[in-house]
């Protein structure tokens, strides 16, 4: 997703939360830089070895959530955590430290593709026990590290068992297939009109989170209707032959999707989450200059305080909906 007042709403979240500066442990941030990179360090430097569960938390922007980031954090084994952007500063640090004890927290901003190489920017990242994805715009972190030593450092902290999470943009980049708004945003009426719409672009295989195999993910989803748009996206994904089958992940604003290393995902804050799965059967026409067409495809829409297995494709007991994209439009079935 594009910018948005998202920084604004974490700065409120953050005053809401704040414990007294006293118990703040290295209250002074360690800043350093290189080429097309910054570095704002709290905390032990070297390396400590905890013991993390893994997992992944999706944040549908908006704000934080406080319960999203205690488990975040219980799942890192209270270790080093490493906040990821392109566009910040380090607000997140003084809201990790005064939510918890941690080894260090460490925001890296990466701006140019020449950090992607830097040897204290991947040394970061190898030691993080729990990695996270700020928002701003996720063309930033596909134009900088996609195909880079910093992807490569990112997957082996999910492949070692570390937790990773992301907000809004950060959100988009974690399935195995993701919107790059690389010319800008789309909205979902757009999307509607043209399957092959020159703003749809794509991307693939950037992060390897195991549960998140053949998954796009999206945010902001009901405040922003964006439905359409994402249904739009896994026809393309299928027709493009990248995949049989593709699970769609849409997380509403100020809420937070919680999932275990073995696929379980608990929802909490204010909203719901949206679940959807297509198949090549499912798609009726996505050529170019021709409104898309699919069949109707389930959607659960899970609620805060339930959960749902994305292993099994279940969640509760609640009937599913079924939609489908039609004429331009969305056509719902309750």
């Amino acid at each position: 997703m594009r910018r948005t007042a998202a920084r604004t709403l974490l700065v409120c979240a953050i005053v809401a939360v704040a414990l007294p500066t006293a118990s703040v442990p290295s209250a002074r941030a360690t800043e350093t830089h290189g080429d097309g990179w910054r570095s704002w360090l709290r905390g032990d430097p070297a390396d400590v070895q905890v013991h993390t569960r893994g997992g992944v938390m999706l944040e549908g922007g908006g704000s934080d959530r406080i319960s999203a980031w205690e488990w975040f954090l219980r799942q890192a084994g209270y270790g080093d955590i490493v906040f990821v952007c392109a566009s910040c500063d380090n607000i997140y640090n003084p809201y990790v430290v005064n939510m918890h004890d941690v080894d260090s927290v460490q925001t890296l901003k990466l701006t140019e593709p020449v950090a992607a190489t830097d040897p204290f920017v991947i040394q970061s990242i190898e030691g993080a026990d729990g990695l996270f994805f700020e928002g701003g715009d996720q063309s930033d972190y596909v134009r900088v590290w996609k195909d880079t030593p910093v992807e490569d450092a990112v997957n082996d902290v999910i492949a070692r068992g570390g937790v990773v999470g992301g907000i809004s943009a950060g959100l988009a980049i974690l399935g195995q297939f993701l919107f790059a708004a690389e010319k800008d945003t789309i909205h979902s009426g757009q999307a509607m009109a043209d399957c092959h719409a020159k703003k749809i672009t794509l991307e693939r295989d950037m992060l390897a989170v195991p549960t998140l195999a053949d998954a796009i993910t999206d945010s902001h989803f009901t405040q922003r209707q964006r439905m359409g748009r994402l249904l739009v996206f896994m026809a393309r994904i299928i027709t493009d032959g990248w995949a049989t089958s593709v699970r769609g992940i849409g997380v509403d604003e100020d809420t937070a999707a919680l999932v275990t290393s073995d696929g379980i995902a608990t929802i909490v804050g204010q909203g719901n989450v949206s679940f959807v799965k297509m198949r090549p059967d499912d798609v009726v026409s996505c050529e170019p200059n021709v409104q898309p067409e699919t069949r109707f495809v389930k959607v659960h829409v899970i609620h805060v305080g339930s959960t749902f297995d994305l292993a099994r494709w279940r969640g509760d007991p609640n009937p599913p909906a079924e939609v489908r994209v039609k004429a331009g439009a969305l056509q719902w079935v309750a």
